[in-house]
This record gives structure tokens, sequence and C-alpha cells, in this order.
């Protein structure tokens, strides 16, 4: 991989789904005048501020995820299993539902007051 980055700049290694060694050419990081450098995205804490990040190249059309498969939440484990046997080429999707109000009282209430 050759990086023609400018000065200053930052190659982010998102995911690694391939599960091969990413190869740079020797001395493409090096650059004289400001560093260059190289991280991980989503190697911190607070995951906020890379997810709205994400979300803002996404909303730009400087990012198109691939979605391979689309499952309501019930399905984590098949769709856990799918990706670990490589059996899904992008991104797994699972919708989360609220649930439905309850006309129950919650405990600890009565429904008289």
């Amino acid at each position: 991989m050759k990086w023609r980055g400018s000065p200053g700049g930052n190659i982010q290694n998102i995911g690694w789904a391939s599960d091969e060694p990413a190869v740079l050419a020797p001395y493409s990081l090096f650059f004289i005048g400001q560093a260059k450098t190289m991280s991980t995205f989503g190697d911190v804490h607070e995951v906020g501020p890379d997810l709205a990040t994400l979300l803002r190249f996404v909303a730009r059309g400087r990012l198109r995820p691939e979605v391979s498969l689309r499952a309501p939440w019930e399905r984590v484990a098949g769709a856990a299993q799918a990706l670990l046997e490589r059996r899904v080429a992008g991104k797994a999707v699972l919708d989360v539902t609220p649930p439905r109000p309850s006309n129950r009282p919650r405990p600890g209430t009565s429904a008289g007051r």
C-alpha cells in the first residue's frame, strides 16, 4: 500500500474483515516536515465522537458503508455467526425496536394514583 497523504495527515485503520496483513511500502509514512501518523479508528474509551464523524462522512457521501445483512436484534446470534464464518461481505445491521409501553402499573405504584 502506498499512501499519498498530505504532510501532517493521518491514515485511519478501520476494521480488518479480510484478516490479511496491511502492507505499507517502506518509507510511505516518512516525510520531511510535519509528521504523518497512522492510528486505529475507534480504539478510544468514548466512541461518540468517532461515530459522529462516520455519520457525517455517510451524510456527505464520503463514506458508503456496504450493508450485506439486516435483521432484527432478536437474530443477533445468527448475525454474529454469519460474520464469524465470513458469510457476510460488508456490515451487519441489527434493528433495535423500543419496547411497547405497558398498561400495567410500575412496581411500587398503584393504578389509582
